[in-house]
């Protein structure tokens, strides 16, 4: 009998590291989060990719990103991600590859992030949002 308390002591020890793994600790969903981001840009949803910036830094987004049927956008992803220097901080490097018509040449544009853990939310996911305004576009200056 003391062998197989011993062994369900075991298994009950394996299992409840294996959950603390899954958690990933401080940054464990910003993959995800950073993933819609990425969708809705490839996708020119720009009121979307909206939502995942700071209420501060919405509009400075979308002035950017405006409406352009010249714009054809090739790839969007995420370069980097790293755990920031303060806590409920991190870093992501964001990658555009676009063409702007009448040009046929495929253009990169990066944005370092800064992405913030949003305190006080009545949801089971933690919520990332990135609060510094993107650098100038090309075609905008």
């Amino acid at each position: 009998m003391s062998r197989f308390l011993l062994f369900l002591l075991f298994v009950q020890c394996l299992l409840l590291s294996g959950c603390a793994a899954l958690t990933g600790g401080e940054t464990a969903n910003l993959p995800k989060i950073a993933d819609r981001f990425t969708e809705a840009m490839r996708w020119k949803d720009w009121y979307g990719a909206a939502k995942l910036v700071e209420p501060e830094q919405r509009t400075a987004f979308l002035e950017q990103f405006k409406e352009d049927p010249d714009l054809f956008v090739v790839d969007s992803r995420i370069q980097n991600i790293h755990p920031g220097t303060d806590e409920g901080t991190a870093e992501v490097v964001y990658q555009l590859e676009y063409y702007r018509l009448p040009s046929s040449r495929i253009e990169r544009w990066s944005w370092k992030q800064e992405w913030k853990k949003q305190p006080g939310r009545f949801t089971t996911e933690t919520v990332w949002l990135i609060s510094n305004p993107p650098p100038s576009l090309p075609w905008n200056r």
